[in-house]
């Protein structure tokens, strides 16, 4: 019996795209493969492997480790960069006007000022905080919406001789 290893080796790639694909659509922006994902992936290396030289099974075992260490770093940047997005609330930020599109889960379009040519920006206090697992993002809330808080361009406590109207905060003029 023969094995034509140029076509195991197309049909293992094809395989591949294929898993990562599907799991690229289920993990849209996540950059990591779901375990079911690597499973299917393991399952199309062992179905297309060459029967006379099998794949160790430590170098598997290996493979799931890696992995699932790679997502439990992940998991633990996601909680500090939650973590840390949690001690802005109460705090100014002057941010692009752009508030997040919490339908389609993506950022939203900044409106563009025509005198300055520069995307027009927003200054408020942030009230809450909200992370958006899918986009690895944490999103602050201010005057109701909520905005990338990677787009922050200015971060300040607020000062002292501030009053608050609703959500922003305007100088008292001393």
């Amino acid at each position: 019996m023969s094995i034509n290893t140029s076509a195991t080796l197309t049909q293992i790639q094809n395989d591949t795209s294929l898993v990562n694909f599907k799991n690229g659509q289920a993990n849209l922006g996540t950059g990591k493969i779901t375990q079911q994902g690597f499973m299917q992936l393991i399952l199309a290396q062992l179905q297309y492997q060459d029967p006379t030289n099998p794949q160790d099974n430590s170098q598997m075992v290996q493979q799931q480790l890696q992995m699932q260490q790679a997502n439990q770093m992940t998991d633990m940047v996601n909680a500090t960069k939650f973590s840390q997005a949690s001690t802005m609330i109460g705090k100014q930020a002057t941010l692009v006007d752009a508030p997040w599109d919490l339908t389609n889960n993506a950022p939203g379009q900044a409106q563009w000022d025509t005198k300055t040519n520069s995307p027009k920006t927003i200054t408020g206090t942030i009230t809450g905080i909200q992370f958006d697992a899918a986009q690895n993002k944490a999103l602050i809330q201010i005057n109701g919406n909520y905005y990338d808080g990677d787009s922050i361009q200015v971060l300040t406590a607020p000062a002292a001789a501030s009053t608050s109207t609703g959500n922003t905060t305007t100088s008292s003029g001393t």
